[in-house]
């Protein structure tokens, strides 16, 4: 789970992995996310703009899933997110004054470059995104943390599960899937292949 206390490493539970959700019809969302629920998948997020579904998806899992806003390009989508509930914040490069404004839910920053990673770091964020990491070889994995030191890494992009793998081997602490829940995903009237999807992602 995503820890509730502010500038802390956010906890994952079974599986170190973050899943984005599609902006798709409540009654869909739900059903997918039960199954990615009952497949340990439980960090979730949802694009800013629709940060509505983040109210739906409470209800029904409550405690039982962390559920995180992401594209978050100004200081005040951080109070909103916030304020709704969520689980965390994150956006794709350091937004000046996100962290303070997000109170004492975890934030998100991203970089790609080392110089950019740092300094994402230094924005006093719980976590650093390298994004998109699926545009990089596997060698960056291994080559960044030892230009960046300890900072906690997690790895967002549109990679396999095996790619993501390679960046726990090399230390990040997690890795966030944008392509396991796509909107076509979540909305097959056989949820099935969502299921088999998801257990390919038990890392």
């Amino acid at each position: 789970m995503m820890s509730g206390m502010p500038n802390t490493l956010p906890a994952f539970g079974t599986h170190p992995v973050i899943a984005s959700l599609p902006g798709v019809d409540a009654d869909a969302l739900v059903a997918a996310c039960e199954v990615m629920w009952q497949e340990g998948l439980r960090t979730w997020s949802v694009h800013i703009d629709h940060m509505e579904a983040l109210a739906t998806l409470r209800g029904p899992f409550g405690r039982r899933a962390v559920v995180g806003v992401h594209g978050v390009t100004k200081a005040s989508q951080g109070t909103a997110a916030a304020a709704t509930g969520a689980g965390f914040v994150a956006t794709a490069w350091v937004v000046r004054g996100l962290v303070r404004a997000s109170g004492d839910v975890p934030v998100i920053a991203g970089g790609l470059t080392p110089s950019e990673v740092v300094a994402a770091g230094a924005s006093g964020a719980a976590a650093v995104q390298v994004v998109p990491a699926s545009a990089l070889s596997p060698g960056y994995a291994y080559e960044l943390p030892g230009i960046v030191g300890d900072l906690p890494l997690i790895a967002t992009g549109d990679f396999s599960p095996e790619e993501a793998a390679e960046w726990l081997v090399a230390g990040a602490v997690g890795v966030w899937t944008t392509g396991l829940a796509s909107a076509e995903a979540v909305t097959a009237a056989d949820l099935d292949r969502l299921r088999s999807d998801c257990q390919a992602w038990q890392l």
